[in-house]
Protein backbone atom coordinates (compact mmCIF):
# COMPACT_ATOMS: atom_id res chain seq x y z
CA UNK A 1 0.00 0.00 0.00
CA UNK A 2 2.70 2.17 0.75
CA UNK A 3 3.59 2.48 -2.96
CA UNK A 4 0.06 3.28 -4.13
CA UNK A 5 0.04 6.37 -1.51
CA UNK A 6 3.78 7.68 -3.46
CA UNK A 7 2.48 7.43 -6.71
CA UNK A 8 -1.22 9.49 -5.76
CA UNK A 9 0.72 11.90 -3.77
CA UNK A 10 3.70 12.26 -7.07
CA UNK A 11 0.25 12.33 -8.99
CA UNK A 12 -1.71 15.28 -6.99
CA UNK A 13 1.83 17.11 -6.93
CA UNK A 14 2.22 16.68 -10.85
CA UNK A 15 -1.86 18.04 -11.02
CA UNK A 16 -0.73 21.23 -8.67
CA UNK A 17 2.10 21.98 -10.45
CA UNK A 18 -0.06 22.05 -13.72
CA UNK A 19 -3.05 24.15 -12.46
CA UNK A 20 -0.42 26.63 -10.83
CA UNK A 21 1.30 26.88 -14.72
CA UNK A 22 -1.90 27.53 -15.76
CA UNK A 23 -2.92 29.89 -12.83
CA UNK A 24 0.15 31.82 -14.02
CA UNK A 25 -0.42 32.07 -18.01
CA UNK A 26 -3.86 33.70 -17.26
CA UNK A 27 -3.18 35.93 -14.51
CA UNK A 28 0.47 36.51 -16.37
CA UNK A 29 0.34 36.43 -19.85
CA UNK A 30 3.70 36.84 -21.51
CA UNK A 31 3.74 39.51 -23.88
CA UNK A 32 5.12 39.89 -27.63
CA UNK A 33 5.74 42.72 -29.06
CA UNK A 34 5.47 42.35 -32.95
CA UNK A 35 6.67 45.55 -35.15
CA UNK A 36 3.78 45.38 -38.08
CA UNK A 37 4.77 48.33 -39.61
CA UNK A 38 8.71 47.31 -39.82
CA UNK A 39 10.06 50.74 -38.59
CA UNK A 40 7.62 53.04 -41.09
CA UNK A 41 6.78 56.29 -39.93
CA UNK A 42 4.54 58.44 -42.48
CA UNK A 43 3.79 57.32 -45.98
CA UNK A 44 2.66 59.80 -48.85
CA UNK A 45 1.60 58.71 -52.38
CA UNK A 46 0.41 60.18 -55.33
CA UNK A 47 -1.14 59.28 -58.68
CA UNK A 48 -1.57 60.73 -62.12
CA UNK A 49 -2.95 59.93 -65.29
CA UNK A 50 -1.92 62.22 -67.10
CA UNK A 51 0.21 61.70 -70.25
CA UNK A 52 3.04 63.87 -70.28
CA UNK A 53 5.09 63.58 -73.95
CA UNK A 54 8.86 65.13 -74.42
CA UNK A 55 8.01 68.81 -75.70
CA UNK A 56 11.67 69.64 -75.67
CA UNK A 57 14.90 67.70 -76.25
CA UNK A 58 17.73 67.08 -74.39
CA UNK A 59 16.22 69.38 -71.62
CA UNK A 60 14.55 68.16 -68.31
CA UNK A 61 10.53 68.03 -67.91
CA UNK A 62 9.38 68.35 -64.31
CA UNK A 63 6.22 67.22 -63.41
CA UNK A 64 4.94 69.31 -60.68
CA UNK A 65 1.35 67.49 -59.95
CA UNK A 66 3.29 64.60 -58.54
CA UNK A 67 5.03 66.54 -56.20
CA UNK A 68 4.93 65.32 -52.48
CA UNK A 69 5.89 67.60 -49.56
CA UNK A 70 6.83 65.21 -47.24
CA UNK A 71 8.79 66.20 -43.43
CA UNK A 72 11.72 64.12 -42.06
CA UNK A 73 11.96 63.58 -37.99
CA UNK A 74 15.31 63.44 -36.43
CA UNK A 75 16.41 59.93 -36.99
CA UNK A 76 14.29 58.73 -39.78
CA UNK A 77 15.65 57.86 -43.31
CA UNK A 78 13.14 57.82 -46.67
CA UNK A 79 12.68 56.00 -49.20
CA UNK A 80 11.19 57.20 -52.96
CA UNK A 81 9.80 54.85 -55.30
CA UNK A 82 8.71 56.12 -58.35
CA UNK A 83 6.58 54.10 -61.00
CA UNK A 84 5.39 54.85 -64.21
CA UNK A 85 4.35 53.56 -67.99
CA UNK A 86 6.45 54.77 -70.26
CA UNK A 87 6.24 55.11 -74.45
CA UNK A 88 9.15 55.34 -76.43
CA UNK A 89 9.98 55.39 -80.36
CA UNK A 90 11.88 56.98 -82.85
CA UNK A 91 14.82 56.54 -85.41
CA UNK A 92 18.21 55.46 -84.24
CA UNK A 93 18.95 55.45 -80.72
CA UNK A 94 16.05 56.61 -78.49
CA UNK A 95 16.35 57.01 -74.48
CA UNK A 96 14.33 58.23 -71.85
CA UNK A 97 15.54 58.95 -68.58
CA UNK A 98 14.02 59.74 -65.22
CA UNK A 99 15.38 61.13 -62.17
CA UNK A 100 14.71 62.36 -58.99
CA UNK A 101 13.94 66.45 -58.02
CA UNK A 102 14.39 66.69 -54.00
CA UNK A 103 13.82 69.87 -53.09
CA UNK A 104 13.86 71.57 -56.82
CA UNK A 105 17.11 70.11 -57.39
CA UNK A 106 17.58 67.77 -60.11
CA UNK A 107 19.04 64.64 -58.33
CA UNK A 108 21.74 62.10 -59.86
CA UNK A 109 24.67 60.26 -60.01
CA UNK A 110 26.65 59.49 -58.16
CA UNK A 111 25.02 59.99 -55.47
CA UNK A 112 21.39 59.31 -56.42
CA UNK A 113 20.34 56.71 -58.91
CA UNK A 114 18.45 57.46 -62.36
CA UNK A 115 17.03 54.84 -64.69
CA UNK A 116 16.72 55.24 -68.42
CA UNK A 117 14.63 53.51 -71.05
CA UNK A 118 16.20 52.98 -74.35
CA UNK A 119 15.22 51.59 -78.10
CA UNK A 120 17.59 51.42 -81.26
CA UNK A 121 15.00 52.61 -83.72
CA UNK A 122 11.59 50.18 -82.25
CA UNK A 123 8.65 51.71 -80.50
CA UNK A 124 8.76 50.16 -76.86
CA UNK A 125 5.98 50.23 -74.10
CA UNK A 126 6.82 49.38 -70.51
CA UNK A 127 6.75 49.70 -66.93
CA UNK A 128 9.45 51.75 -65.57
CA UNK A 129 10.63 51.70 -61.61
CA UNK A 130 13.13 54.27 -59.89
CA UNK A 131 13.80 53.47 -56.24
CA UNK A 132 15.90 55.32 -53.20
CA UNK A 133 16.54 55.23 -49.54
CA UNK A 134 18.72 57.86 -47.98
CA UNK A 135 19.45 59.56 -45.10
CA UNK A 136 18.29 63.37 -45.36
CA UNK A 137 18.27 66.05 -42.82
CA UNK A 138 15.74 66.31 -40.73
CA UNK A 139 12.82 69.09 -41.61
CA UNK A 140 9.92 69.46 -44.71
CA UNK A 141 11.19 68.52 -47.92
CA UNK A 142 9.58 67.97 -51.32
CA UNK A 143 10.15 65.41 -54.00
CA UNK A 144 8.80 64.79 -57.38
CA UNK A 145 10.41 63.31 -60.43
CA UNK A 146 11.72 64.71 -63.95
CA UNK A 147 12.51 63.19 -67.00
CA UNK A 148 14.27 64.03 -70.21
CA UNK A 149 14.65 62.49 -73.99
CA UNK A 150 15.88 62.10 -77.41
CA UNK A 151 12.93 62.55 -79.58
CA UNK A 152 9.46 64.02 -79.09
CA UNK A 153 7.63 61.07 -80.03
CA UNK A 154 8.52 59.20 -76.54
CA UNK A 155 6.90 60.48 -73.09
CA UNK A 156 5.07 58.70 -69.83
CA UNK A 157 1.77 57.60 -68.35
CA UNK A 158 0.07 56.59 -65.38
CA UNK A 159 3.19 57.19 -62.90
CA UNK A 160 2.74 56.66 -59.34
CA UNK A 161 5.34 58.61 -56.17
CA UNK A 162 5.91 57.12 -52.81
CA UNK A 163 7.73 58.44 -49.73
CA UNK A 164 8.08 56.81 -46.93
CA UNK A 165 10.11 57.81 -43.48
CA UNK A 166 11.50 55.17 -41.82
CA UNK A 167 13.12 53.93 -38.40
CA UNK A 168 16.29 52.11 -39.84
Amino acid sequence: MSNGKGLGILALLIGISGLGLGVYTLVLPQVQVVDTNFGIQNTWFKYDPTTYPISSLGIDIIIDPLTINFTVNSGESVYFLFNTFAIISGTGLTILWFRFVLDGSIKGPPTYPEVYFASESVEQHGSVTLQFAKVISAGFHNLTISIRGTHTTMGIKDSTLLVQTYIP
